[in-house]
């Protein structure tokens, strides 16, 4: 292999971005520029709104194991206990979750206490938004606070002189213990996704940011492949003895040098934002970035040999950036899209890398965590490359 002629076209687009004030200017200012306003869009992505979602209480009973229930409810950061003035209904209460404006409504029957003290079935009224995680810890703490009710009450029936200050001791501290973990490595409330983890909205933005303006920046190099065909310069260079792999290698590579250096500079100064990190594991991360910019520069390499005219390779090239990016989980989480979508997300790149980099800062997973994610990376490479080898040589010879 001629790696002169390898070493000459990589030198040559390096030599043609840096001298290019504009190119400089997508490769490192507008993705910081959208770092920031975005990330800042996106806040606390776990605190939530700064005052606890609301849990209504319409106590029907007024007695004192309808006070109990209540008072156990209070006291927790997830959510704050509201009784309302009037007994209300299940009608009203349902009616306010199902509008959003409460996390939960829980409606006490006038019926409750004198139902519990004659043995008889008491029944309440949950509603509760199930995606919603302070929703979800209401009910927990609502449940386990009407079992307590009724050891306490089956007690009182069971044995006269019932000690209830032994009940209470062993309650608080039982003989069994379950211990319980958040999925997510930064804490924060347990969700069934990556964003357990994060802390700060600049954690999706600046790697999702960083890998869509790689990819973009790759796109827009088509463009210089076109002309570069137009004008015959391919040509000549293959009858200068380079042979279309040679040619093939060295257009695929400069662009990588160059995103590999953008994506250097961009997560580096990302670092410095509040709250951000990428995980543990700096082996999945540099993997992670070497696969993705190797997968953009051959779709763009693959592109290039689609499009006749630099007017062409402009619009698809853009185009396909847009589409990749918004699909892929680049724009928004793929965590709060429906499940086809993220089925979508993961047979594009950008799917597969931004879910690297919410495995590795939200579940603090490694190498091993996302192989299936870096196969597939790999896997993708391999026929992009295939691919473009093809087209390219029916096009120099």
């Amino acid at each position: 292999m001629n790696a002169g002629v390898i070493r000459a076209l990589v030198g040559l687009h390096v030599r043609q971005v840096a001298a290019d004030r504009a190119s400089l200017f997508w490769l490192f200012g507008m993705p910081l520029m959208f770092t920031v306003l975005m990330g800042m869009m996106f806040g606390d992505m776990n605190a939530g709104p700064r005052e606890a979602p609301e849990l209504t209480v319409f106590d029907g009973s007024r007695g004192p194991a309808a006070r109990g229930l209540i008072e156990a409810l209070g006291g927790h950061e997830a959510f704050r206990v509201v009784v309302a003035d009037s007994a209300g209904s299940w009608e009203t209460a349902r009616a306010l979750v199902d509008a959003g404006s409460r996390t939960a409504a829980l409606h006490i029957p006038a019926a409750f206490d004198a139902d519990l003290a004659a043995g008889r079935t008491a029944a309440l009224s949950l509603a509760y938004d199930p995606d919603r995680a302070s929703a979800q810890t209401a009910r927990t703490v609502l449940e386990e606070a009407v079992l307590r009710l009724e050891f306490l009450a089956a007690g009182r029936r069971a044995a006269a002189g019932f000690d209830e200050a032994r009940f209470d001791a062993l309650w608080r501290d039982p003989r069994i213990t379950l211990e319980v973990r958040t999925l997510g490595r930064l804490g924060g409330e347990p969700q069934p996704s990556a964003l357990a983890g994060f802390s700060s909205g600049f954690q999706h933005t600046g790697p999702s940011y960083t890998l869509m303006f790689v990819l973009m920046f790759m796109l827009m190099s088509v463009r210089d492949i076109v002309t570069e065909r137009r004008n015959g310069t391919l040509r000549r260079l293959r009858l200068a003895a380079a042979s279309p792999w040679l040619l093939a290698v060295g257009l695929f590579l400069g662009p990588v040098v160059v995103g590999l250096a953008q994506a250097a500079v961009l997560l580096g100064l990302n670092l410095l934002l509040p709250g951000m990190d990428y995980g543990d594991s700096p082996g999945a991360l540099v993997l992670t970035m070497v696969l993705f910019t190797a997968v953009s520069s051959a779709l763009a390499l693959c592109v290039a040999t689609f499009c006749r005219t630099p007017g062409q390779a402009d619009g698809l090239g853009m185009t396909a950036s847009m589409l990749l990016a918004a699909l892929g989980g680049l724009w928004w989480p793929l965590e709060v899209v429906p499940g086809f979508m993220q089925k979508i997300a993961l047979a594009l790149p950008t799917g597969q890398a931004v879910t690297v980099f919410h495995n590795m800062i939200g579940r603090g997973w490694g190498l091993a965590g996302n192989a299936g994610h870096l196969a597939a990376l790999a896997a993708m490479l391999a026929a992009l490359l295939a691919l473009a080898a093809a087209r390219f040589r029916r096009l120099v010879d």
